[in-house]
């Protein structure tokens, strides 16, 4: 047993640190999902491990045709597939066997940070992030400071500016009026060669 005062690590890192596949996978989801770091990337990468464990496990007990439909084995299975469900990261028709083709990406575009993108609160992925971070975002009027948080299904249409927050989104779509292009230094200095006064000829 660890120390109960210091918090327990919630992902596993790679067990092989140079392997050029998985490193140029990961930067892309770092990228695209405008992720602070990796270690995003392996905390999804840890949850769905574990959630696929578990229904591998329950696809071999369940496969053999011991357990009923009543043993705790199928109510594990269902519960299992109702949250993943709640989440949206499967759909109302899915299988147990569904959740073994599930990929990170399928985690990655139920949270809070690529929602509020997806839904047009925020012109990129990292403002997206910014937004969250400083508190203009909430969820069913609540506020949420964490991008990671994973949006129930229920709750996305219950996304947007926090109360008091000066962002809207047509101040966010606005386009800012364009500025005058500055004349480039010689040609400044030909014109006013040009407007000044010519002195007189001395006879």
């Amino acid at each position: 047993m660890g120390y109960p005062g210091k918090a327990k690590k919630l992902y596993n890192t790679p067990h092989h640190p140079w392997q050029k596949a998985r490193i140029d996978e990961e930067t892309a989801l770092v990228k695209k999902y405008g992720l602070r770091n990796k270690k995003s990337v392996w905390k999804f990468a840890s949850m769905l491990r574990k959630i696929r464990r578990q229904a591998r496990t329950l696809l071999g007990v369940l496969g053999t045709g011991l357990a009923s439909e009543d043993s705790h084995y199928a109510r594990e299975a269902s519960q299992i597939q109702a949250k993943l469900q709640r989440l949206g990261v499967l759909k109302e028709d899915s299988k147990l066997e569904d959740i073994l083709a599930l990929k990170v990406e399928d985690l990655l575009e139920r949270q809070l940070q690529t929602i509020v993108y997806r839904k047009g609160f925020a012109n990129s992925m990292k403002q997206a992030r910014q937004f969250i971070v400083h508190g203009h975002i909430s969820v069913n009027g609540r506020k949420v400071t964490v991008p990671s948080y994973m949006v129930l299904k229920a709750e996305e249409d219950t996304i947007g500016y926090y109360i008091g927050s000066p962002i809207t989104k047509e101040a966010l779509t606005a386009k800012p009026a364009a500025k005058a292009p500055k004349a480039a230094p010689a040609a400044a200095d030909a014109a006013d060669a040009a407007a000044a006064p010519k002195a007189p000829k001395e006879g």
